[in-house]
């Protein structure tokens, strides 16, 4: 969840320094809706959570970069993203395997 946070504030400040600010804002308020359904409770939040952060890392290779800060930003927010897909993917598989073993087989007394 902090990591969610992390990345949406960036994303925010970076908004007015690129070229195209609607889509980092944008991404930032999927991020921050995420993090309140992820405080809600349920599996939707980090599903939610897993998909921006693999957005933002399948996309970091390509955007622009003309200088040492964008670089910097690039390596930061797509190593950032990949700590948060893989802290997210591991809560998902500890949801799903503590919701299978709430609902294992039927027992019968004999």
């Amino acid at each position: 969840m902090a990591i969610a946070l992390l990345l949406a504030i960036g994303e925010y400040v970076d908004a007015f320094f690129i070229s195209f600010p609607a889509g980092a804002a944008g991404f930032a308020t999927f991020l921050v809706l995420a993090v309140v359904w992820i405080r809600r409770g349920g599996i939707g939040g980090p599903i939610l959570v897993a998909a921006l952060f693999a957005f933002e890392d399948a996309n970091a290779p390509f955007w622009p970069r003309t200088g040492v800060g964008d670089w910097i930003t690039t390596i930061a927010y797509g190593g950032l993203a990949l700590a948060g897909l893989l802290v997210a993917l591991v809560v998902i598989k500890d949801s799903l395997g503590g919701r299978r073993a709430k609902t294992g087989p039927a027992r019968v007394a004999a």
